[in-house]
C-alpha cells in the first residue's frame, strides 16, 4: 500500500514513516499542503495521512481539495496534536474517513495500524457497492435492449412474414411469377435480418455472461485480413477502397470476440462511409502496455451528442435506423470492456469518424 503523509513536524513524520514501513507500507512524506497535493495529482496513492496544522494551509483544506477534484478519492485519515472535538467534527464534515490524536508517548502509532485497516476495508466496501450499482445499471440497460429486440426487431418482421406468406399463396394461385419471385426475395431478406438480430442477441448474451475467457496472443493483422475476406462481397457492393497498415501489433485477447469487433466496425464504415467509402485501418501503441486499434471512414461524421449515444444498445441514429439491428457497436464496446479495454469514437461532422478500441499488448502484465 502506498501512503501519502503530509506532516510539517519532521520528527513526527519520520517516526510515523518508520513505524508504517516496518509493517510493510510504502510512505511518501511532504511537509507542506501544496506540495503534497501536487504529488497526489501526479502519482496514485492508496491512503492519505494529513496533519491538521500545516504551514501553508490546514489539513481540512487539503482534504476538501482532494474531495473536490476526485469522484472516488482514496481513504483519508487526519493526524493532529490537538484533541479539540470541534476540529474532529470539522474534519469529518470535510470528508476525512477517520481522526487520530497524537499523544506524546506514541501510543497512537499502534492505534493508527487498526484505523488504517478499518478505513481501507470501508473503501473496499464502497468500491464493491459502486461496482454493483454499475453492474445493475448496465443490466437494466441490457434488459431494455433485449426487450426492444423482441418487441420490435423480431415481432415486427414476424408480422411482415405472416402478411408476406399470405400474399405469396395468393400470387402462386394467380400464377403471377413476377410477384411470386419478388415476394420470395422479400421473405428471404426478412428472415436474414431476423437471423442477424438473433445471432447478435446470442453473442451479446454470451459475452455478457461468460465469466472466464482464456486470453492469448492475437495476430491483429491476420484477424483484420480474415474479416475483410469474409466481407468481400459487401466491400465490392459499396465499391469501397480500404487501406490496411502492413503490420499491426499483436494484442492479448480472445480472437473470436475481437473478430466480432472488426466485423461490426468495418460493416459500419462500409454502410455509413462516403460514396464510395474510403476506409483506413491501423494501430498505434499507447505506452508500454496498451495498443489502440482504429478504423477511419470518410462519412458524414457525428455530432458530440451522437457520439455519446452511438455505443448504446438499439440507439440507432435517425439517419441510420433503416439498416442493421442496432447491436453491433454495443457488442463491440461490451467485448472491449470484457477484455480489459474500451471502445471509442472521435468524429467531426462532415469529416468522417474514427472508431477504435484499446487492448493490452501481447505479453503485458
Amino acid at each position: 500500500m502506498r501512503i501519502l503523509y503530509i506532516e510539517d513536524d519532521r520528527g513526527t513524520a519520520e517516526l510515523v514513516r518508520m513505524h508504517l514501513e516496518e509493517i510493510g507500507y510504502d510512505v511518501t512524506i511532504f511537509h507542506e499542503g501544496e506540495n503534497g497535493l501536487a504529488e497526489f495529482y501526479i502519482r496514485p496513492f492508496d491512503l492519505i495521512l494529513v496533519d491538521h496544522n500545516l504551514p501553508d494551509m490546514t489539513g481540512i483544506q487539503v482534504i476538501q481539495r482532494i474531495r473536490e477534484t476526485n469522484d472516488f478519492p482514496p481513504p483519508m485519515i487526519m493526524l493532529t496534536g490537538s484533541g479539540d472535538e470541534l476540529v474532529a467534527v470539522e474534519a469529518m464534515k470535510a470528508g476525512t474517513d477517520d481522526y487520530i490524536v497524537k499523544d506524546v508517548r506514541g501510543r497512537y502509532l499502534h492505534l493508527l495500524e487498526n484505523v488504517i485497516q478499518k478505513v481501507v476495508e470501508k473503501q473496499e466496501l464502497r468500491r464493491s457497492e459502486q461496482r454493483l450499482l454499475l453492474e445493475q445499471s448496465q443490466l437494466i440497460e441490457e434488459l431494455r435492449a433485449f426487450s426492444y429486440a423482441v418487441g420490435h426487431d423480431l415481432k415486427q418482421p414476424l408480422s411482415l412474414l405472416s402478411t408476406s406468406m399470405y400474399l405469396l399463396q395468393h400470387y402462386i394461385k394467380q400464377q403471377d411469377e413476377e410477384k411470386t419471385a419478388a415476394k420470395i426475395t422479400q421473405i428471404n431478406e426478412t428472415v436474414s435480418k431476423m437471423t442477424a438480430t438473433l445471432e447478435a442477441l446470442i453473442l451479446f448474451a454470451h459475452v455478457r455472461d461468460t465469466e472466464d475467457v482464456k486470453l492469448g496472443k492475437v495476430d491483429m493483422t491476420q484477424v483484420v485480413r480474415g474479416v475483410l475476406s469474409q466481407l468481400g462481397d459487401m466491400v465490392n457492393k459499396y465499391e469501397a477502397t480500404i487501406v490496411v497498415a502492413d503490420e499491426m501489433p499483436a494484442a492479448l485477447g480472445y480472437a473470436p470476440w475481437i473478430e466480432s469487433i472488426w466485423t461490426n466496425y468495418i460493416t459500419n464504415a462500409l454502410k455509413y462511409g462516403g460514396t464510395p467509402p474510403h476506409i483506413e485501418i491501423g494501430a498505434t501503441r499507447q505506452g508500454d502496455y496498451n495498443n489502440f486499434y482504429w478504423i477511419e471512414d470518410n462519412g458524414q461524421g457525428l455530432t458530440i451528442e451522437q457520439q455519446e449515444k452511438i455505443f448504446l444498445p438499439f440507439s440507432r441514429l435517425q439517419e441510420r435506423k433503416a439498416e442493421g439491428h442496432g447491436l453491433g457497436l454495443a457488442i463491440a464496446r461490451l467485448i472491449a470492456r470484457r477484455l480489459g479495454g474500451e471502445a471509442t469514437v472521435t468524429s467531426i461532422p462532415g469529416k468522417g469518424s474514427t472508431f477504435g478500441f484499446t487492448l493490452l499488448s501481447d505479453g503485458a502484465g
